[in-house]
């Protein structure tokens, strides 16, 4: 330990001098100036400073040190003096002095009033330390609790999300707030899209793309320097500029981006199978339309088969009409052709109308049809509706969810539907197919 000792008078200096040296590496000086130099030079630990010197008295140096910088200012100065008086010892305490000593005094006492001072100033400086480390645990509590609130604000904004584009945007706010450089690939089912957080430079490079592309198909995390990649089926995140000099930063970044990147991959799958159900729906709806436009036309051809069969029917009675009492038959050849014909009449109307009540049962399935249609198209047009206002205002219920939700109870809602349409339309007709 270094100590300083400040005093006019040789004879002083030389006492302290004996008093310390086995114990401390002791430096001298004679005057003020001579002492700020020496504070400025060997920055010792502790300053013994005599108060009634010439020129510059032991006040005005302490002052002196107390205004340097580099640390100087917080080197712990014990004043002696042959003064006792309070005033006196205020003035140094108000100057920012550890201790005040009345000269004259015994080496052990002075070697117990410096162990002091320095025990007390180690006490200090541990208490500084741990007030810093406090702080800095503090910060770093606040920063991560920031942070996850970013994480969580995206997570809720992903609710509402209707497309790929406003999920790269809202993805982007949280990285810019991490203060992140950004890449984002997304797949759907149709194409892959690029997106960048660099508004300067909104357009991803063929380069970056590439290396997106083939990082996207190797592990979920591939470090590089500085850059990290995080992939998931849906959604690989590129971060060209990871705190990797602060690890108390970067690890949290590599905790709260899957996160991220795990609910965006959610979210996108969602809108895919969305997209599927809704172009699944307008198949759906085109295919019952076809089978009602050939039911239709089912229905009058038979309608055009009987009126014919009819017409035939009619024709031939007439002829035969005319033609039997020509034919110049007996009584009972006669009776049996006529009764013959009678008969084959009959089988031929009750044919005809089971085809009248055949035509009737198509008639009530193209009435189920044209429900299960306008049930199938309200779905649709409820599910595009839900989406496009999700895209529009970025509020309301989840969309994705919202959307899955109306188009699995607008297939309930057919199911139940078509059952109950089948009941009623179809009943007991339905068993002459």
């Amino acid at each position: 330990m270094k100590v300083l000792v400040v005093d006019d008078e040789i004879v002083a200096r030389k006492a302290v001098f004996r008093s310390l040296n086995e114990e401390f590496q002791v430096t001298m000086a004679e005057d003020g100036p001579s002492a700020i130099s020496a504070v400025k030079q060997e920055k010792p630990d502790l300053i013994l400073l005599d108060v009634e010197m010439p020129e510059m008295n032991g006040f005005d140096v302490c002052k002196a040190i107390k205004k340097l910088n580099s640390g100087c200012e917080d080197i712990p100065v014990v004043f002696i003096s042959s003064r006792s008086s309070v005033a006196e010892r205020l003035r140094g305490l108000e100057l920012g002095a550890e201790d005040y000593l009345i000269k004259p005094f015994e080496p052990e006492f002075l070697r117990a009033k410096l162990s002091k001072v320095l025990d007390y100033r180690h006490e200090r400086d541990q208490l500084r330390n741990q007030l810093h480390e406090a702080n800095q645990a503090a910060f770093q509590a606040l920063s991560g609790t920031s942070e996850f609130g970013t994480a969580i604000r995206f997570v809720e904004k992903t609710h509402s999300i209707g497309c790929h584009d406003l999920l790269a945007t809202q993805f982007f706010k949280a990285t810019d707030q991490f203060g992140l450089n950004c890449s984002l690939m997304i797949k759907s089912d149709l194409e892959v899209k690029f997106y960048t957080s660099n508004p300067q430079n909104p357009v991803v490079s063929p380069l970056e793309k590439e290396l997106i592309t083939v990082l996207s198909e190797a592990k979920r995390f591939n470090d590089f320097g500085a850059r990290t990649q995080i992939n998931y089926p849906y959604v690989s995140l590129l971060v060209k500029n990871m705190p990797v000099s602060e690890p108390d930063r970067y690890g949290r970044y590599k905790d709260l981006l899957p996160f991220m990147i795990e609910v965006a991959n959610a979210t996108i799958r969602s809108l895919n199978i969305e997209s599927q159900l809704i172009e699944q729906s307008h198949n759906l709806s085109k295919s019952f339309e076809i089978v009602k436009q050939t039911l239709v036309q089912l229905t009058d051809a038979l309608r055009v088969n009987q009126e014919d069969v009819a017409s035939i029917m009619n024709k031939m009675l007439m002829e035969l009409d005319e033609e039997i009492p020509r034919m110049g038959l007996d009584d009972d050849q006669e009776t049996y052709l006529i009764r013959r014909i009678d008969g084959a009449v009959t089988e031929a109307n009750g044919v005809l109308d089971t085809g009248t009540n055949l035509k009737g049962s198509i008639n009530n399935v193209i009435r189920l049809l044209d429900h299960l249609v306008d049930q199938q198209n309200q779905m649709v047009d409820k599910a595009i509706a839900s989406k496009n206002q999700a895209d529009n205002t970025n509020s309301g219920k989840p969309t994705a969810d919202a959307s899955l939700e109306s188009v699995a109870q607008g297939g309930n809602e057919v199911a139940n539907e078509e059952g109950s349409c089948q009941d009623e339309y179809l009943g007991e007709d339905i068993e002459l197919f």
